[in-house]
């Protein structure tokens, strides 16, 4: 796995709305990670991301998730790939297509797509 460091500042779009911005921390193959500061207009994804998050880390002290758990995952999931996710890195001018994306409070991560086809290697 290649990490790819030095800091750049980029906006978040979801179906072509500005959602927030990602102070990106590095790359590691095809995955991109950072801190995530929400914009007014994420407010209309929040919810899907909190669910997200909150059956992710379970609430069960085992941490296991229960059928019922894991469908609504799959589910939270579905709507979450569904949105159209774009990067725009602000130093470089570049947009980048983002083809799964995972915010967790403030820690963000995402798998770059070029042309249709995911990347094994985005940095």
């Amino acid at each position: 796995m290649r990490r790819k460091g030095g800091q750049t500042t980029a906006r978040l779009f979801l179906d072509e709305q500005d959602v927030g911005e990602i102070e990106v921390k590095g790359w590691d193959d095809a995955w991109g990670f950072g801190e995530f500061s929400a914009g007014d207009g994420f407010r209309r994804y929040a919810p899907h991301f909190r669910e997200w998050s909150r059956l992710l880390h379970g609430t069960r002290p085992d941490g296991a998730l229960t059928d019922a758990d894991k469908a609504a995952l799959r589910g939270v999931e579905y709507q979450i790939d569904r949105l159209d996710a774009r990067l725009f890195l602000a130093e470089s001018g570049q947009w980048r297509r983002i083809s799964e994306l995972n915010i967790d409070g403030s820690l963000v991560e995402w798998r770059e797509k070029f042309e249709d086809k995911d990347v094994s290697s985005a940095a």
